[in-house]
């Protein structure tokens, strides 16, 4: 049916036992089931059936087209109030289908549908008063219904109402409202408005010139089909007019026209030919074809093929009737043949160098205002290359270009103003063209007004913006600058010392050669620093910046390795395993990657096949010679099956071996293996002894648990004093749950005596990071004066951070908390708080302690999710999806909802699923919709499951596939979600 079904499963409820059938058979597009339970419910006075029925005979599946029955019953489903049967029913009298044109009768039902909310119905009765369709003129009710329609963000009558501005038809003048509403329509996707939006930006029509907004908005209309679009945006990629030139782009756009049979020449002909863009390619035709147009006269076909001779796309090069070709189309005024010639001239390109052939064709096209063109000028006066010097012209050409956006000619002449080159020294002006260059990402130009502000040339000394441009420009790889930075760094010039910045900085200036920066790095690496001794290692080993030395890279392995760094030791085994640069030598391999292995580094990649068939072996010979590493290693292996099968008796052998030897995470899982009878029998004398052991050498692990033992009494008596005692072993060690649990224990007195101000400091050491518990406990300490001073400020924010990780009862706050909430959340906000944000959001958006108001809900969900809290940004999603509180904004929905979906969200990525499924406001995407869907489905949305599986049923957009659709309706049935168990009910096979 070429009709969009809009009934959906969702939307019916009835348990009769007809309920359903209508909808669900239309949804699965059995026409010959529908029609009987929709004829049926129908005659019941079900209004969806009704329409749906009308469907059926308007559109003859099944029973073949009844215009006077589709009549009845749409007329039947309108007269019951059902806004789409009388949105239909106006239609049908407007265009005559199926009855004679009636437009009295389309007014009224327009009328009737406008007014149960029908932006559609709106916007045509704007259309009918608009242009006179069947009745008189009135352009004051066209202009009254364009904007009703528009209020609810339909883009044709924010379109229509633009053109009546823009225009001045039957309203006065106004191009600032007319630009409003084609943007407004625009971005809905209406593409005779993105039309007019780029023709109002290209010819500056009420707003200033932008040629690159008026190229994005072509695209958009080109995309959409508008083939007037189409063929304007295959010019201006062709002739370089407000884009660079782009053949592929303008290829394809020609095609696009050529399908659509708006427009033919010779030379796209041609093109299509070379590229077998749609075609079969056929080189001969392509050439031949563009030959033709190239001698008719054709100035892009004669660039074109100038283009294939030069770059010998297609043909043998041939650079002789490249500047034949690219001097008929330069004489013709094509800016880029006149670019491109000068260049051929100026590097001497299979052709004699000639600077003043150059500097006249570089003329020809700068004074066409292409920018690349003007700066070549500039550069040529400037350094007298092949003419002689004229600073004045130099400056000329080089602004030409600059204020054309042209970054390097930005830069030059901040250059010439800060040096006084040929010109006044002026550091007001070469500040500002540093500043223009490198606000565009020019990494010269930032390091230069770094050096300004760092030095003071010319502006008052400003740290913090030295460092910011240092920052920009290192970024970018410029190795200066990594030095400067760097330095800034090391010497807390400006800036809070900090080593780890400052060496990383150095390394990077060092592998762009700065040998300043390496020999710092040397000096610290002598020093002992083992993360400079890994860089400097790294850089030996690839040749980072210095000249590659496997000797060096060695000794720098070496010294971190010992000092502990896993990614040392890592390579450092590699090194030795595979002989690089170095003599192999396999006991010593194996070593250092037991101990790499150790630190995290257990990554196999990158060595020999030999190396890991005798893993076992070497592990093994290692662990018997006493290596508690390899024995521990060993361990690992026989316990979770790596390498070997796996046998926990022989797991426990070598865990104990490693574990009499000291190394506490043997002594560790040991314990663990003791405790749960992991494969070999319990003993909980056993357990408490290595726990006890690996506690006393500092586990923290085992503190922990060893700590929870005694306060519960699991396999041992309950003994307060001990677990309070392994408790602060643990926090001291920066454990979470152990801080905690000594704030409740100094809290409640549990095993040691009450202490209030012990309590408060253990919480906050666990509430800092991120214990929902302690930050609830903390925020009622300082509500109440709980043994400690009363803090407002300190409650409420507490509160904030315990609410968002879900202890939110407020129930045994103080009331004056309760009282206060507001204010002191506000100003938290305030401040910039975005945990504090969400919760102001939340309550203006519920009503939580306030008047609900949605305005401030939407702001405050706006700031929040501006700062990356996912919360907010599915709240923010919500609202401009479904118009809560906010004008629906389907693209910005859409945006945030893509935003939280990243997060693994389900619901956000259901719905993103579901948007570009249905086309909600936002392009339809069937490949994302399946992509999201599958995310959603993996985090367990139920809906998800029965959305694919339609998709699957019916071959939407993706290929059929009926036991895909028939698991997918399974899943979601197995989660009691009813419409996908009923479908399974009829018989989907």
């Amino acid at each position: 049916m070429k009709k969009v079904l809009f009934v959906v499963l969702t939307a019916l409820l009835s348990t009769t036992a007809y309920a359903n059938n209508c909808a669900i058979y239309f949804d699965l597009d059995n026409f010959d089931k529908a029609f009987v339970a929709c004829k049926q419910e129908a005659e019941q006075g079900d209004t969806d059936a009704m329409i749906n029925l009308a469907l059926m005979y308007d559109q003859g599946d099944p029973v073949g087209i009844y215009p006077e029955k589709s009549l009845y019953w749409y007329t039947q489903a309108a007269k019951q109030g059902l806004v789409e049967a009388q949105y239909d029913l106006a239609r049908k009298y407007d265009k005559g289908e199926g009855v004679e044109v009636n437009k009295e009768k389309a007014i009224y039902w327009f009328t009737q549908a406008a007014e149960q909310g029908s932006d559609e119905a709106k916007n045509y009765l704007g259309l009918i008063y608009y242009k006179e369709d069947g009745v008189k003129a009135n352009k004051e009710k066209a202009v009254y219904w364009f904007t009703k329609a528009m209020d609810q963000g339909l883009g044709e009558a924010q379109y229509n109402l633009a053109r009546m501005y823009d225009k001045g038809d039957g309203v006065e003048v106004n191009k600032e409202k007319a630009l409003d509403w084609y943007t407004q329509a625009a971005k809905k996707g209406v593409r005779v408005a993105q039309y007019h939006l780029a023709r109002i930006y290209e010819a500056g029509d009420g707003v200033e010139v932008n040629k690159e907004q008026a190229l994005d908005w072509l695209i958009q209309a080109a995309e959409a089909g508008l083939g007037d679009a189409q063929y304007d945006l295959a010019r201006i990629y062709d002739e370089a007019d407000g884009a660079e030139v782009n053949k592929e782009k303008a290829l394809y756009w020609y095609t696009q026209i050529l399908y659509s049979g708006t427009y033919e020449l010779q030379k796209e002909l041609g093109v299509i030919y070379d590229e077998g863009y749609g075609i079969k390619s056929n080189k001969e035709k392509a050439l031949d074809w563009l030959i033709k147009a190239a001698k008719g006269g054709f100035r892009t076909a004669q660039y074109d093929l100038a283009y294939m001779y030069d770059s010998g796309k297609g043909i043998e090069v041939d650079k002789e009737k490249a500047l034949y070709w690219y001097t008929k189309a330069a004489k013709q005024g094509d800016v880029i043949s006149q670019y491109n010639i000068a260049n051929m001239y100026y590097k001497g390109d299979d052709v004699e160098v000639n600077k003043e052939k150059a500097l006249y064709w570089y003329s020809q096209s700068a004074q066409q205002g292409v920018s690349e063109a003007q700066y070549k000028l500039g550069f040529m006066y400037g350094q007298g290359d092949g003419i002689e010097v004229d600073k004045e012209k130099a400056l000329y050409w080089y602004t030409q270009a600059a204020e054309q956006g042209f970054s390097r000619a930005k830069y030059d002449l901040g250059l010439m103003y800060e040096q006084g080159d040929g010109i006044e020294v002026d550091k007001g002006k070469a500040l500002y063209w540093y500043s223009q260059a490198a606000e565009h990402g020019f990494s010269e130009a930032q390091y230069h007004l770094g050096l300004m502000y760092d030095a003071g040339h010319g502006v008052e000394v400003n740290q913090e913006k030295a460092l910011y441009w240092y920052t920009k420009a290192a970024e970018k790889g410029l190795g200066e600058a990594q030095y400067h930075l760097a330095r800034m760094y090391d010497k807390g010039d400006g800036v809070e010392a900090n080593q780890e910045k400052a060496h990383y900085w150095y390394t990077q200036a060092a592998k762009k050669g700065n040998v300043t920066a390496l020999n710092l790095l040397i000096k610290t690496a002598e020093e002992g620093n083992d993360t400079v001794q890994y860089d400097l290692a790294r850089m030996y080993d690839e040749g980072d910046g210095v000249e590659v030395n496997k000797q060096k890279a060695l000794y720098w392995y070496t010294k971190a390795a010992e000092q502990g760094g896993g990614g040392a030791q890592y390579f450092l085994a590699l090194m030795y395993d595979k002989g690089d640069g170095i003599e192999a030598n396999e006991e010593k391999a194996i070593y250092w990657y037991l101990r790499a292995a150790k630190q995290g580094y257990s990554s196999e990649e990158g060595y020999s096949d030999h190396f890991i068939e005798q893993k076992l072996s070497l592990v093994t010979r290692l662990a018997e010679q006493g290596d508690s590493d390899a024995q521990y290693f060993l361990a690992c292996m026989y316990g979770e099956g790596d390498g070997v099968k796996v046998n926990k008796e022989k797991a426990r052998y070598w865990y104990t071996k490693a574990a009499e030897a000291g190394l506490t995470s043997a002594q560790y899982d040991l314990a663990f293996m003791y405790r749960a009878g992991d494969d070999i029998e319990a003993n909980k004398e056993k357990a408490l002894y290595w726990y006890t052991k690996a506690a006393e050498a500092g586990f923290v692990q085992a503190q922990q648990d060893l700590a929870f033992m005694y306060e519960i009494g699991s396999d041992v008596e309950v003994n307060k004093e001990t677990a309070f005692y392994w408790y602060t072993k643990a926090a001291e060690q920066g454990n979470v749950w152990a801080q905690y649990k000594l704030g409740v224990m100094y809290d409640e007195g549990d095993g040691v005596e009450v202490n209030k101000e012990k309590a408060r400091y253990w919480y906050t050491k666990a509430a800092e990071q991120g214990d929902g518990g302690a930050q609830y406990f903390l925020a009622l300490m300082y509500d109440k004066g709980d043994g400690i001073e009363a803090n407002e400020e300190k409650a409420i924010y507490w509160y904030l951070r315990a609410a968002k990780n879900g202890f939110s009862n407020e129930e045994e706050y103080s009331d004056h908390f309760k009282k206060q909430k507001l204010l002191s959340i506000t100003r938290l906000t305030e401040q910039g708080d975005i945990t504090a944000q969400f919760h102001l959001a939340r309550m203006y958006d519920k009503g939580e302690g306030v008047k609900v108001n949605k305005e401030k809900a939407l702001y405050w969900y706006t700031k929040s999710a501006e700062q990356g809290l996912v919360q907010a940004q599915y709240q923010l999603a919500y609202m401009y999806d479904k118009g809560d509180g906010a004008e629906v904004n389907k693209e910005k929905a859409a945006y945030w909802y893509n935003e939280v979906a990243q997060e693994e969200h389900t619901v956000a990525q259901y719905e993103l699923a579901r948007m570009y499924d249905k086309g909600d406001g936002i392009k339809v995407d069937k490949n994302k919709a399946l992509f999201w869907y599958k995310k959603s489905i993996d985090n367990g949305n139920t809906e998800a499951m029965y959305n694919l599986g339609i998709m699957y049923y019916k071959g939407d957009g993706i290929e059929k596939n009926s036991e895909l659709a028939k698991k997918y309706f399974e899943l979601a049935c197995e989660q009691k979600l009813k419409k996908s168990c009923d479908i399974l009910h009829k018989g989907i096979k």
